[in-house]
């Protein structure tokens, strides 16, 4: 899992922000089964933290409008930080 192959799944607009779970997918990241996707869960958020640290990527926090009503974190690119 390097930046690149993230940055390159995520959208462009905030409206358009992104779960975890969708962006693991995106990058073709295997998350059938639970333990997998708790593996890919704590690596991918550990890499967009360090985005979002350094300008790439910005954080939003929202709630699902429909499905489960579970708080996620969404992504998006953003112009870096200069």
């Amino acid at each position: 899992m390097n930046q690149a192959a993230i940055l390159a799944v995520l959208p462009d607009s905030k409206d358009d922000a992104k779960s975890l779970k969708e962006i693991a997918k995106e990058m073709g990241l295997d998350i059938t089964a639970y333990v997998d996707w708790i593996r890919v869960e704590r690596r991918l958020s550990s890499s967009l933290r360090a985005l979002s640290r350094w300008g790439f990527v910005a954080l939003e926090r929202r709630q699902r409008e429909e499905g489960h009503k579970f708080w996620y974190n969404a992504y998006w690119k953003t112009d870096p930080a200069e």
